[in-house]
């Protein structure tokens, strides 16, 4: 049998190459290579190339995953790796392979600064690598990278990895391997730092490298490249005015256009049927503006490779929130729908309490709602002053202005889309305000995309048009509002979750996060305005199921509670003071003074009492102390915590999603990369110890994550998994409530078995 090689030769196959290569991926792992080698070579033909031999093995490797077999999933990365190293060095032009003592070098040093310089020249890599480091600075990097990092991956991470965001030449082939990838995002990060930047770029590579973090997914595909768009995701606030909606459409094409993802706030426009101009009966309501978002994020599909994403956010006392409600359902008019967005209600605890009153809600039209405390609207508002202004509305608008409901009959309708749907997202805005560490300057209206953020927002303010009649020069003058920025990463609590590993990795990630916000391009300017003036940034988990069987913590228990409330209590407290010591450095967030942080308050409580608490848990952490310097020397970022959704970089770095416990012990995930096999970690050494998700009670999702929201100022992706055959209405409105009850932020998708299309956020993904 003859067989093609890379470089277009014929020769005569050699099974002993082909079994060097399978050694190569068999060394040290669970599996018989044999077997491998006969289920690939009864595939093999006459004329075969070797790149299709490569890929057969990968293939047949792969097919081999189960749970009670998971190393294989080992063996298909290396023979994916290899077929990388081959085909990048062809292109680069050094060999893999070592003539001299038949070693092979998949890693070539000496190619790796004329690897930048070749294609910054191209437009692919950016000139700001070469302008801030110097070829001896490139060569000194080159040499620390390592090689055997690869090794870490599984097939599903090397395959995402590969597929999506290492680096490609003009004719779309790769050019960068992986830890030249994460040597250049840590390059990029470290381009603020101005004392021995290569200390910096050293650490920030060993966070990545060694997987003890992951950063967002828009950070490791544009880091390294000309835009260095970072952010992940962006928050607008939509105003009562035409120009503003237009400007807002705009604003949603700009972020969509450089793979950021949106959250829209609606609730300021006016209802259905509201005047304009005094003309009674004129507006045509939210819904319209609704489905111009939807189509924005259909055109703009990101250079055709995904749809743009947003989330649209309505009150839950708006009064075109019925209509609202159904657009993403398949019943109705058609004209209402917009399917392509993902709908969101704010709910304010009044409404909770009606609802568990069984008492009447009122539907009220913004337009009447304005400037009715000073220059305050009513969707300003929260709390106590909300509740007396609405009921104050409830009882004084015209009837034309309201609508009154059963707040039990919306409740059931919202649930039942729900479970239709798994969606609208659900933020409960009295508890996010009350708990807003910033809310001494401002106010915050909905959440992100995957409703884990929690920041201020405002609308733009739109002043004046002016014409330049000799050079035709048009200037519109507007004053900025707070368009959120959210600026992501998250920690991998499989390999970091010790006091002493928080401790070291926290303030890195903090660190390198700021630096994100320094660097970031920003196609909005309103977005640089806000994110320079809070600096805020998010840090979340991933593995954190893994951990808990790793440490034999069953998920339904009250131990995992208690192991959840000492690990988030490290995890903030490493990260304030991580910020607080780099405010040190460079100084604080420029709206410190007043804030929560300012006065000694974390997480709504005061210093002592989260000192009582860390006693209580054994954690014994200085928190007194800490609020004490935090009041000396400021907060270098705003907000800190957030835990967002992890899936594709959950996926690169083998590591369980987020904080959800796992979907099953093997399943095959369809995404862009194809079918692709997926285990938790270490599923045959803990597979009786792994429950998954739609096998968990609820409750206990909810209980836990409750525990963590005491530790975090901000919110949670928090997904629900439910089993159409094993639950009911009232039991999902049971789990709804008891997330309110339970002091919970936002709660994110509510996933069913039945629901097969629900939408990864991979803007938020890190």
């Amino acid at each position: 049998m003859y067989v093609y090689k890379r470089d277009g030769r014929k020769e005569s196959m050699d099974i002993s190459k082909i079994r060097i290569v399978i050694d190569f991926a068999c060394s040290g792992l669970r599996v018989d290579p044999l077997e491998l080698e006969a289920d690939a070579h009864i595939q093999f033909r006459e004329g075969i190339t070797t790149k299709e031999i490569q890929q057969l093995l990968i293939r047949t490797a792969a097919e081999k995953v189960s749970a009670e077999n998971p190393d294989w999933q080992y063996v298909a990365a290396r023979l994916l790796l290899y077929d990388l190293y081959k085909d990048v060095g062809h292109i680069r032009g050094y060999k893999v392979k070592d003539k001299i003592n038949g070693k092979y070098k998949p890693y070539n040093p000496d190619s790796f600064y004329e690897l930048v310089k070749t294609y910054a020249e191209k437009g692919i890599y950016g000139e700001y690598l070469l302008r801030e480091y110097n070829k001896e600075d490139f060569d000194s990097l080159a040499r620390y990278i390592d090689p055997d990092r690869d090794l870490l991956f599984n097939y599903t991470g090397i395959k995402v990895l590969a597929d999506r965001y290492l680096m490609r030449d003009e004719e779309g082939k790769i050019i960068e391997l992986p830890q030249e990838m994460y040597m250049l995002v840590a390059m990029t990060l470290a381009v603020p730092e101005k004392g021995n930047r290569l200390k910096w770029v050293r650490l920030f590579y060993d966070l990545i490298s060694k997987h003890e973090i992951s950063l967002a997914t828009p950070t490791m595909m544009n880091a390294r490249r000309t835009y260095t768009q970072l952010s992940s995701c962006f928050v607008l606030t939509v105003d009562d005015d035409l120009y503003d909606i237009f400007d807002n459409v705009q604003k949603a094409g700009q972020i969509s256009k450089f793979a950021g993802g949106l959250g829209v706030y609606l609730g300021k426009i006016r209802a259905t049927g509201s005047p304009i101009r005094k003309f009674k009966g004129a507006s045509s309501g939210v819904l319209p503006v609704v489905k111009i978002l939807n189509d924005v994020m259909v055109y703009v599909d990101q250079l055709g490779m995904r749809k743009g994403s947003a989330s649209i956010t309505l009150d839950i006392w708006h009064k075109d929130v019925l209509d609202f409600l159904e657009v993403k359902t398949n019943v109705g008019d058609e004209r209402k729908k917009a399917h392509d967005i993902h709908p969101a209600i704010s709910i304010p605890d009044l409404f909770m309490k009606r609802l568990k009153n069984r008492e009447k809600w009122t539907l009220i039209d913004p337009y009447y709602c304005k400037r009715v405390k000073g220059e305050k609207n009513l969707e300003d508002l929260y709390g106590k002053e909300f509740e007396e202004l609405y009921e104050k509305l409830e009882r004084e608008l015209p009837n034309h202005a309201k609508r009154e409901i059963d707040a039990f009959e919306l409740w059931k309708r919202l649930l039942t889309v729900v479970f239709e749907t798994g969606e609208p997202y659900i933020f409960f805005r009295d508890t996010a305000n009350k708990l807003n560490p910033n809310r001494h300057t401002g106010v915050v209206y909905s959440s992100n995309l995957c409703h884990e953020i929690v920041q201020n927002m405002s609308a733009t303010v739109h002043i004046e048009d002016s014409l330049d009649p000799d050079s035709g020069v048009i200037t519109h003058r507007k004053r900025s509002g707070d368009v959120v920025v959210c600026n992501l990463g998250s920690i991998n609590l499989g390999k970091v979750y010790t006091k002493e590993d928080l401790e070291r990795v926290a303030p890195l990630l903090v660190r390198m996060l700021d630096n994100v916000i320094s660097i970031n391009y920003y196609a909005v300017k309103e977005a640089e305005y806000t994110n320079k003036r809070y600096r805020a940034i998010g840090i979340g988990v991933s593995n954190y199921h893994y951990l808990l069987v790793k440490e034999g913590i069953p998920w339904e228990s009250e131990e995992h509670l208690r192991f959840a409330d000492r690990l988030f209590e490290r995890i903030a407290y490493y990260a304030i003071k991580g910020s607080m010591e780099l405010a040190k450095e460079r100084g604080k967030y420029s709206l410190f003074e007043g804030s929560d942080w300012s006065k000694g308050i974390f997480f709504g409580r005061t210093a002592e009492e989260n000192q009582k608490l860390s006693q209580e848990n054994g954690n014994d952490l200085d928190w007194i102390g800490l609020a004490q310097e935090v009041k000396n020397h400021g907060l270098r970022n705003a907000y800190l915590l957030a835990l967002m959704p992890t899936g594709s970089t959950s996926l690169i770095v083998g590591a369980t999603p987020s904080i959800d416990p796992i979907f099953a012990k093997y399943y095959k995930e369809e995404n862009m990369s194809g079918i692709l096999p997926q285990v938790p970690p270490e599923v045959d050494k803990y597979f009786w110890h792994y429950k998954s998700a739609y096998h968990i009670e609820q409750e206990w999702v909810i209980r836990a994550a409750a525990v963590r929201q005491k530790w975090i100022d901000q919110a949670q992706s928090l997904n629900l998994f439910i089993d159409p055959e094993r639950i009911d209405g009232p039991t999902l409105s049971r789990l709804y409530e008891l997330a309110w009850e339970l002091g919970l932020k936002t709660l994110y998708y509510c996933r069913s078995k039945s629901l097969t299309e629900i939408e990864e956020c991979e803007s938020c993904s890190t």
